[in-house]
């Protein structure tokens, strides 16, 4: 039996990186597997630790929709955030074979997550992380129906499954009325240390974010000039204190609203780096004291440009939709 079958159903098409995910999960064969739901119906080099099944979004809402006596709201894939708690019970015929199931997003690439989930945790909780773009389960009947149950007296996930509006019920970021609040008020053993490299949408150089669950907020880290890899299926930050090189490994790399682009050879190599717009070739075999400076940290990058047109696009879109309903009314 292998530790845990990751589900991801994702419409449109595949992010533009999705061969280096893909290349980052084979790492993980032994004991992870990766499940994508998709149209999108390119041919891609699968690692035989990821399978695709294709189907239509109207054949997924059909489905989600079998599985509930009330009538669900899900008319773009953008909603399927919120019923990533349900995916468990959704998905329940493909996940006999797994100790745990779980979820991610595909803007990240996967460390080696054996180093993070052992056996001793993994022995320990029954639900890991508390935020969207990563979270496992313990597979069984009772933990993959925790989403029915009621928080301080309401059924939450009667009200995200039947609003088309984003209610955040899988992750902890943005309240307490969440698939997290529901395990902990069960007595449910949760693990909620955020392990993740998860970037920052703005600026374009990289900062780290960390979910502090005590607070319901992120710790921001100060600018690190860093170095960014991925080596060997681990990912490490590289950076120099008091003139020494210190190495941190993470479970996982999120590149929320990045356009990353890469170079094709480092699907072929064991070792490549990461910038904010690019996973590229590493210029040097190892990273020294010597060379750390002459290593590029940074690209040409149009993401804060990008990020903050879009903002103002969509502004503009609010103000329009809103001056034509008054304008109805």
């Amino acid at each position: 039996m292998k530790k845990c079958c990751f589900i991801i159903p994702y419409f449109g098409k595949l992010p533009k990186y999705f061969p280096v995910f893909l290349k980052t999960c084979q790492t993980n064969s032994k004991n992870y597997d990766w499940l994508i739901f998709t149209d999108d119906t390119e041919n891609y080099n699968l690692p035989n630790n990821v399978k695709i099944i294709y189907m239509t979004f109207n054949n997924l809402r059909e489905l989600i929709q079998s599985k509930f006596d009330f009538e669900i709201s899900l008319e773009k894939p953008y909603k399927l955030c919120d019923y990533k708690p349900a995916y468990g019970y959704i998905f329940e015929e493909h996940i006999s074979n797994y100790e745990f199931w779980g979820h991610c997003d595909l803007d990240i690439i996967v460390g080696k997550l054996d180093d993070f989930l052992t056996d001793e945790i993994l022995s320990h909780y029954d639900k890991l992380f508390c935020l969207g773009h990563m979270v496992l389960y313990r597979n069984n009947y009772t933990n993959n129906r925790m989403f029915m149950k009621s928080y301080k007296g309401k059924f939450l996930y009667k009200n995200s499954f039947t609003t088309k509006d984003i209610t955040i019920f899988d992750e902890t970021h943005g309240g307490k009325d969440n698939i997290n609040s529901i395990f902990i008020e069960n007595n449910i053993p949760t693990y909620t240390k955020d392990l993740s490299l998860n970037f920052k949408i703005l600026p374009t150089k990289f900062i780290r974010l960390t979910f502090n669950y005590q607070n319901y907020n992120y710790d921001i880290e100060k600018y690190k000039k860093a170095i960014y890899v991925w080596n060997d299926g681990k990912i490490y930050r590289i950076y120099k204190n008091n003139n020494l090189l210190v190495k941190e490994e993470f479970l996982y790399a999120h590149f929320q609203q990045r356009k990353m682009s890469f170079n094709k050879k480092i699907l072929t190599s064991n070792c490549f780096k990461i910038i904010p717009n690019r996973f590229t070739l590493l210029e040097y075999e190892e990273i020294t004291e010597g060379n750390f400076k002459k290593i590029k940290k940074n690209g040409i990058c149009f993401h804060y440009i990008r990020i903050h047109y879009n903002r103002k696009i969509s502004r503009v879109k609010q103000i329009i939709k809103k001056r034509r309903i008054r304008c109805v009314k």
